[in-house]
């Protein structure tokens, strides 16, 4: 690999020369002629700090590590696919991603890129900076926030990385570098800051964007709560592959050779249709190559997947290199005793929520594990070497030792809590339901899903399944002629798990681009968290009716808990379902003039309430179909016939008798 790193330093070095000569230079000129007046003695960042930067990570980000090859080197440009970005916004703006999105980021400035594990998020990112280099459009800093701490703040990540032995400069002479602009600032993985940084963290974000705003920053994240506090980024979200993608990803793997080729003739063979949905997500077709690789098996579960990947990483490693002697590890463990240490790591790291320690913290990790695995005798450094080399699930960076990706700890951890956790599953498990985090665990929750059904049905979706029962026993009642059971039915179904807001706006066709009305909207969600004395928000739908000159908005506010929904619906559990989005396309208007402009109504059950009227209620309907989000609801009739299965297999199986009896 080492030729190839001078291959790589060497294109790159006339475009880092083009950045740093023609868009750094002048700037730190600026700021040297104002320090020059000053007679300040304060150090300024030079051209050197940056040319050493930006070689360091363009060399860093144009070779990937992959799970695909045991965690062997590749080049990006050599395995990457085009992937597709979607607004969430009305206009539903796409635009696929082979280098930095100009356009976009001339149109937006400040963008969020958001989608579930695998679709690929960090991948993009490295193709942007590496393309804004090569085009030299401006200069990139990528930045990986699980880094940041309460006390590890941006601006100290930042000088951190342009830092470099013998060459300290001044923090605040960085900064005011960086508010002159021209800089494009990717801040990765936001989902991956830990629980207890988070809030500090996020204002550290806001803080320094709103002090260098003269910048253009990308951030990425999995769906979760928080990140709805950067509401001056536009969002997009992944497109899923389509199967001509999926393909091209595989042949890329092997060089169009003769495992991609049966690969993909196998899964054009009728019968696979399950397999469809994993060939939609970057992650789970280069699982799918591995585990076809080494067993020459299509698993029908995710976490299947992670398990055959496992293995060919225990077993393989060696055989890759022609040798049919499998080595012993440094640890003398065999492959379940490993899965078992593993598995107590993964659940560690997703209770701190970590996935990236100092070598220190990771063997303070494996010692734990080895006193949890009674009768395991091994070496904390041996099996640190394992993870590194012989088994190579984790990436040396610097300093750092990291999982090679976050949802193969998320799988081992979700493996602790069916194999080891004992008498405290079920409590973990209403742990997760009920947990205000419940969308950073959100994958967990996936893979648990496939690996121990029965628990996961009698625990986490009875919890949704008695929820949704005495809410739709205690709302809508008392309602006069005029409105249908079936719409008071769906509005149970739309309205469960959330809260629902609106007030009056001057019409505006440009809206959604407007400051004025953002400014209203935060303001308004502001108002809501006082009133229902909410820490935080999931998310938000806007709905905008069809009045003139004022329109009504209708705010629809999450609970936590809708994660579920998304994952069920992925399952194909009949209890929820996709909402029909038909009712996007018709007009929406309610007849009632309860308010005065922008003044916050809470739409709630009530029969007195005017957008509750036998004129207005179906149309309101109509109003949640669009702005719920995810766009899921429960299906009523599904969940009342679940909940009574449920307790009656419960009540069966507290039966010592059921167990007993005819033996």
């Amino acid at each position: 690999m080492e030729l190839e790193t001078k291959d790589i330093i060497a294109a790159a070095n006339p475009f880092i020369t083009g950045v740093v000569n023609t868009i750094l230079a002048p700037k730190l000129k600026i700021i040297l002629d104002k320090l020059n007046k000053k007679g300040s003695n304060l150090r300024l960042p030079t051209e050197k700090h940056f040319e050493e930067y930006l070689t360091r990570t363009y060399v860093k980000l144009s070779v990937v590590n992959t799970l695909v090859f045991s965690n062997s080197q590749k080049l990006l440009d050599d395995i990457y696919v085009p992937l597709t970005i979607k607004s969430t916004n009305h206009q539903k703006y796409s635009h696929k991603i082979n280098g930095y999105p100009k356009a976009i980021s001339d149109t937006f400035n400040n963008i969020l890129i958001t989608d579930t594990a695998g679709m690929g998020k960090s991948t993009i990112m490295k193709k942007i900076f590496l393309d804004i280099i090569n085009k030299q459009s401006g200069i990139p800093l990528f930045i990986e926030l699980r880094r940041l701490t309460k006390k590890h703040k941006l601006i100290h990540e930042i000088q951190e990385q342009l830092n470099s032995i013998n060459k300290k400069f001044d923090q605040d002479l960085l900064f005011s570098l960086l508010a002159e602009g021209d800089f494009i600032i990717i801040l990765d993985g936001y989902d991956e800051i830990g629980f207890e940084h988070l809030e500090f963290v996020t204002y550290d974000i806001q803080e320094f964007i709103s002090k260098a705003s003269s910048n253009r920053y990308f951030i990425t994240s999995r769906p979760e709560k928080a990140i709805t506090s950067f509401g001056n980024f536009q969002e997009f979200t992944i497109e899923p592959l389509k199967k001509n993608e999926a393909f091209s990803i595989l042949k890329k793997y092997d060089n169009k050779g003769v495992l991609s080729t049966l690969l993909i003739k196998k899964l054009k063979e009728t019968g696979l249709e399950n397999i469809n949905e994993f060939l939609t997500n970057p992650l789970l077709v280069s699982l799918l190559y591995s585990s076809f690789d080494h067993k020459q098996t299509i698993p029908f579960k995710k976490y299947l997947f992670y398990r055959q990947v496992f293995e060919a990483n225990f077993e393989n490693h060696d055989l890759t290199k022609g040798d049919s002697y499998i080595h012993n590890k440094f640890s003398n463990l065999e492959i379940d005793d490993f899965h078992r240490v593993l598995r107590h790591i993964g659940y560690n790291c997703l209770k701190l929520q970590k996935i990236e320690f100092l070598k220190d913290e990771i063997l303070k990790l494996i010692r734990e594990s080895k006193l949890f695995c009674l009768g395991l005798e091994f070496n904390e450094s041996d099996f640190l070497s394992d993870l590194l080399k012989t088994v190579p699930l984790f990436i040396q960076d610097g300093n750092y030792i990291k999982w090679a990706h976050k949802s193969i700890q998320e799988y081992f951890a979700a493996q602790f809590i069916y194999q080891d956790s004992d008498g405290n599953r079920e409590n973990i498990l209403k742990k997760l339901y009920f947990s205000n985090n419940i969308d950073k665990l959100q994958n967990v929750i996936d893979l648990y899903y496939d690996m121990d059904f029965k628990n996961f049905n009698n625990v986490i979706i009875l919890n949704l399944l008695n929820e949704y029962n005495d809410y739709q026993k205690s709302t809508f009642k008392n309602y006069k002629t005029g409105i249908t059971e079936q719409d008071i039915i769906l509005r149970k179904e739309l309205t469960f798990l959330s809260l629902n807001f609106m007030f009056k706006d001057i019409g505006d066709s440009n809206r959604f681009s407007s400051d004025r009305f953002s400014d209203i909207v935060m303001g308004m969600i502001d108002e809501i968290k006082r009133r229902k004395n909410l820490d935080s928000i999931e998310s938000v739908g806007i709905t905008i009716t069809s009045e003139t000159p004022r329109d009504y908005i209708i705010l629809n506010i999450e609970f936590p808990k809708k994660t579920i929904f998304r994952i069920l619906h992925s399952k194909k559990n009949p209890l929820v379902s996709l909402i029909d989005s038909e009712s996007r396309n018709k007009e929406i208007k309610l007849d009632l003039d309860l308010m005065n402009e922008h003044e916050l109504h809470e739409i709630t059950d009530s029969p007195s309430d005017k957008v509750n009227s036998s004129e207005n209620f179906k149309m309101l309907n109509r109003v949640f179909e669009i702005c719920t989000q995810p766009p899921y609801k429960i299906n009523h009739n599904e969940a009342l016939k679940q909940l009574k299965s449920i307790n009656k297999n419960i009540k069966l199986e507290a039966n010592s008798d059921f167990f007993l009896d005819g033996l």
